[in-house]
């Protein structure tokens, strides 16, 4: 039987300790709460953040991060992207050289326009890195519905062994090289999510929602391909896969919280109240950075940052993407 380590057990790190389990697999996670900890370890449940699952006592958790590393050579890391960075400041010591980190969030940092595999780099160099990404909602992932997933390495050996690991009949990972094309899937789907949701909420129509979503995945490649990352693999789960899901599901964060930002007409007061994670939010505020300094055309993208943060009205908005100029399909 195998270790695997989570760092991180909210309820996408404890839908992952649930899946690593099933395909046979030891796991030790990690939790800053206490109640976490005593919850997973006695109660066998991870009552804050998943109450309603129970867990098999293959997985444990500890308060101690140092304990992970020591665990397991496979550690899984599901903090949010905005919380990234921190979290590698902290278990940079514990990190071993033969131990494989696999990023599990989805975004980009925010002040920097940074992937999450570039603030490894800057974090935690010489280890070894790699990017599981993909559709599937953390609550059906733990409910054993069906998911397939994007498990990216540089290294294709490390990314057979994780697919071995972590695949199941009903966790279907597939495999790559390319590690750009899924940590911007599943970062910029999430600001396509939001611009899907405000069509939804406004009630511009189904062909208005689908024609935004097929142009943002072009958006999406092209900041891809800028990026060094390859269309094949942008075609695939955690591209085409990952938007297809957020994009026209009420069950994503992103997509309800457009949607009421088409209802309302604007965003500025729903983003200064907003409570919850939605990742999207974060992303627009970095891909508009990182596209101008890339030289990247990203019009709804730019739209939705716009919306969120310059105060543009949703008629505006529209009106300034409906008025570009007519171009010929394709990328």
């Amino acid at each position: 039987m195998k270790r695997i380590g989570i760092v991180g057990t909210g309820i996408w790190g404890t839908a992952l300790a649930l899946t690593a389990s099933r395909a046979e697999n030891e796991v030790l996670c990690w939790a800053r709460e206490e109640d976490v900890v005593e919850s997973i370890n006695y109660a066998h449940v991870n009552k804050r953040f998943l109450p309603d699952i129970p867990l098999c006592d293959k997985i444990k958790a500890t308060a101690n991060v140092a304990e992970v590393f020591e665990f397991s050579d496979v550690v899984l890391l599901t903090v949010s992207a905005q919380w990234t960075r921190d979290t590698m400041k902290q278990i940079k010591p514990y990190v071993k050289k033969e131990t494989i980190l696999v990023l599990c969030a989805k975004g980009i940092e925010q002040t920097t326009g940074k992937m999450l595999s570039e603030i490894a780099a800057e974090e935690i160099p010489d280890t070894t890195i790699a990017v599981l990404s993909g559709p599937g909602f953390a609550i059906d992932v733990a409910r054993r519905k069906i998911a397939s997933v994007t498990i990216a390495c540089q290294d294709k050996s490390i990314a057979e062994r994780l697919t071995q690991m972590l695949g199941t009949t009903y966790f279907r990972p597939y495999l790559t090289t390319d590690m750009i094309s899924p940590q911007v899937g599943g970062s910029i789907k999430n600001v396509i999510a939001i611009a899907s949701g405000i069509v939804e909420g406004a009630a511009l129509g189904d062909g208005a929602r689908a024609a935004l979503i097929t142009r943002g995945f072009h958006e999406m490649a092209r900041f891809s391909k800028a990026l060094g990352g390859d269309l094949q693999t942008m075609m695939g789960m955690c591209g085409m896969g990952d938007l297809v899901l957020t994009a026209n599901c009420s069950q994503s964060r992103n997509f309800s919280f457009g949607y009421e930002v088409g209802v309302s007409g604007s965003a500025q007061k729903l983003v200064a109240e907003n409570t919850r994670t939605v990742e999207g939010i974060y992303t627009a505020r970095a891909v508009e950075k990182r596209a101008r300094a890339l030289g990247v055309e990203m019009p709804i993208c730019a739209m939705v940052y716009q919306l969120l943060f310059n105060g543009v009205s949703l008629e505006d908005a529209m009106h300034g993407l409906l008025s570009r100029p007519y171009k010929a399909e394709g990328i």
